[in-house]
């Protein structure tokens, strides 16, 4: 029993002590690879932080040049030539600036911004009713479509501005600023009413198409690539990234005759129209 219990405390003890010699040899293991995997990742994380710098170096170099060479292209492109821009309630206040910024760089003027009200508007009974007396037409006729056509023809014709002043007054559009007269064409930030685009953004486009009067649709950075492809559909030119010194160039041109879908959406076939 003796050797038998010197026995067993023999083979506990080994056990033992393997585990403990095992457990050591393993940690150090472990430790020997981690100190190799953190200084590989410190040298991959300087590696992509020195990447990092020199595009954020180019990037801005691009973006220079593209805003210093902008007058150069667009100077006098579109001398005496006037435009609406077309906007949902809530416009991207940045983007219709930069519209703006981009027409009159090339010597237009923007002396309107229409922005529309969403469809539930025309639901209100007093809206719809008000409506219906102003144009002779019943309550339950398409009154939206009649609005559309209206500011459509103003812009183009400007044979009626008053009428203007009036769908404001029923809360149907809101202008900033007013139609001197006839205008060379429209932009139409989008989406004028997102989430329903078919309700607002594709009868209008199919108004002005239906016209004969100028429209381009664009959007800023930050808007979807779906805006302008259901633009594309429609039967208009796009641009997308108005916001930058290119879609400002490209806006431009399209509005000097060079139709098309510009910029670097899916929407787009190319930057700026071929020379």
């Amino acid at each position: 029993m003796r050797y038998h219990v010197i026995s067993l405390v023999a083979v506990f003890l080994a056990l033992g002590i393997g585990m403990l010699l095992g457990t050591t040899l393993v940690e150090r293991g472990l430790i020997a690879e981690q100190k190799s995997q953190i200084a590989s990742l410190k040298t991959t994380f300087e590696d992509i932080k020195t990447k990092n710098a020199a595009l954020h170096n180019d990037l801005d170099a691009y973006t220079r040049y593209a805003d210093e060479s902008r007058p150069y292209m667009v100077t006098n492109m579109l001398p005496g030539r006037s435009y609406a821009i077309i906007a949902s309630k809530n416009p991207d206040e940045k983007s219709v600036g930069k519209i703006t910024e981009g027409l009159t760089a090339a010597g237009a003027g923007v002396p309107v911004i229409i922005t529309m009200s969403p469809s539930s508007v025309y639901a209100d009974p007093t809206v719809a009713a008000n409506l219906a007396s102003l144009f002779q037409i019943p309550a339950n006729g398409d009154l939206k479509g009649r609005v559309f056509a209206e500011v459509v023809n103003q812009l183009h014709s400007a044979t009626n501005t008053g009428i203007l002043v009036t769908l404001q007054q029923l809360g149907v559009i809101q202008m900033r600023g007013s139609v001197p007269g006839p205008l060379s064409g429209a932009v139409m930030l989008g989406a004028v009413e997102a989430g329903a685009m078919d309700k607002t953004d594709v009868p209008l486009i199919k108004t002005f198409v239906a016209g004969g009067f100028g429209l381009v649709g664009v959007t800023g950075g930050s808007s979807e690539d779906a805006v302008l492809l259901l633009y594309k559909k429609n039967g208009i030119s796009t641009v997308d990234h108005v916001d930058t010194a290119p879609g400002q160039v490209a806006l431009d041109m399209v509005m000097d005759g060079k139709p098309g879908n510009y910029g670097s959406g899916t929407a787009a076939t190319r930057m700026l129209p071929a020379p």
